[in-house]
């Protein structure tokens, strides 16, 4: 499967860090995917939505090994874009 992530770097976060669209085989584009800092490490949350006062996802990986390949891919793209933001200041 090819994962192509483009990541779009908050300014000023709390724990918010990014936001990324994620293109899967150059024909499905989920956006609003976020990249959030946890206590230990960071997160990828998949878009979602509230019904009846609860959030539910959007759109999410069918398997275990397919969740752990997409957030890998949204965090290495993060992590490259952080590190070229930092090194610009």
């Amino acid at each position: 499967m090819n994962i192509d992530v483009k990541i779009y770097l908050t300014k000023n976060h709390n724990t918010l860090l990014a936001t990324a669209s994620v293109c899967l085989n150059g024909c499905f584009i989920i956006r609003g995917v976020k990249v959030i800092e946890g206590s230990k490490t960071f997160f990828v949350y998949m878009p979602s939505r509230k019904v009846d006062g609860e959030y539910h996802a959007a759109c999410y990986p069918c398997t275990k090994k397919f969740r752990q390949e997409f957030d890998q891919s949204v965090l290495d793209v993060y992590a490259e874009a952080a590190t070229a933001a930092s090194d610009k200041l």
